[in-house]
């Protein structure tokens, strides 16, 4: 073990070194911090819901996209978040929330609920998670996480809290995009996500003490809106949410 340690400690450092610019977390470090700091966020966010209903669906949705997402080889692990928020989370390596708030909201609509999951797992398979961690966090943090120090507890919340800070604007675009393109692919309406961006904006408008809104840091604004029509009207792609030839 301890010889384990030395080696994940003497790669990151070489990583750093190097200066190739590439990630300083591995694919198999971005799996263990991804559990560690989820594990401790389900516990401070209302738990794992059980809802038969809500999990088959869930389950559903997983089992046609985590497949189409490129790269295919991390260990997705979807689930329901016990939590009346309006949200959904992703983790470094796999682990993603949706909270129960959020499918209520949505009204457990699967070609919209698939646009959500979908822009998740392109979060992760897309490691904007892990670039929000190295820019954020600093690497002695990463090594003490990664090595399970006694600080590892307070490190596991801080990249929780990360996580919920939001993306870049970059960041965003490109999860609405390939979100549509993973929507596409698991066979559900792409089109949806115009509709979960215009129930974004329907919730903005209204008293935020009363509710938490999904994307906080980024809301259904037009120049997303935009965006995802401007694909989807390159891809040709129509369905009951939009019609590039406005039918």
């Amino acid at each position: 073990m301890r010889l384990l340690s030395l080696l994940c400690l003497f790669c990151l450092l070489a990583a750093l070194l190097s200066g190739c610019g590439g990630h300083i977390i591995s694919r198999d470090q971005e799996i263990q911090m991804g559990r560690q700091s989820a594990d401790q966020f389900e516990r401070e966010n209302g738990g794992r819901g059980r809802d038969p209903a809500l999990v088959a669906l869930t389950q559903r949705l997983a089992a046609r996209i985590t497949p189409v997402a490129q790269p295919p080889d991390y260990p997705y692990d979807i689930r329901v978040l016990d939590n009346k928020v309006v949200n959904a989370v992703a983790f470094p390596g796999g682990r993603l929330y949706l909270y129960r708030g959020l499918i209520e909201t949505f009204d457990r609509n699967p070609d919209q609920l698939a646009w959500v999951l979908s822009h998740e797992v392109s979060h992760i398979s897309r490691r904007h998670a892990t670039k929000i961690i190295e820019r954020q966090l600093g690497y002695q943090a990463i090594i003490s996480l990664l090595l399970n120090k006694g600080d590892a507890p307070q490190i596991a919340g801080a990249v929780a809290n990360l996580m919920l800070l939001g993306y870049s604007r970059d960041e965003e675009l490109e999860a609405d995009r390939y979100g549509l393109i993973y929507t596409h692919a698991a066979g559900y309406d792409p089109t949806a996500a115009i509709g979960v961006l215009k129930k974004f904006q329907e919730l903005q408008g209204r008293e935020p003490s009363k509710f938490e809104i999904m994307f906080a840091t980024h809301p259904g604004d037009n120049t997303r809106i935009d965006a995802v029509q401007g694909y989807l009207k390159a891809q040709g792609w129509s369905g009951a949410y939009y019609r590039p030839d406005g039918g």
